[in-house]
């Protein structure tokens, strides 16, 4: 049986629609995730010193860093303005 490519299995799994409900689900969530990371980083802050700004709790945004929250809308407008980041929101 010849060895196969993580891509190449993730594409077979993408042919079941309960899959690729759930893994774009999750990849949107990670995309997020690095989104806020990066942006925060680039704001030189520390996890504690945005949720201070947000109005909100270290692990609340260590939650959104981490990929595992699930933050409203208003409290991504609100890490955007700490971060002094444009919110855009699309449908792709």
């Amino acid at each position: 049986m010849p060895l196969r490519t993580i891509d190449s299995f993730i594409e077979e799994l993408s042919q079941n629609p309960k899959f690729k409900k759930r893994f774009d689900e999750n990849m949107a969530q990670m995309k997020l995730a690095v989104q806020v990371m990066k942006a925060r980083e680039a704001a030189n802050l520390s996890q504690k010193e945005l949720a201070t700004l947000v109005g909100t709790s270290q692990a609340a945004i260590s939650r959104v860093e981490n990929g595992e929250g699930n933050p409203s809308f208003k409290t991504l407008a609100r890490i955007a303005q700490a971060l002094q980041q444009p919110l855009k929101v699309s449908i792709d």
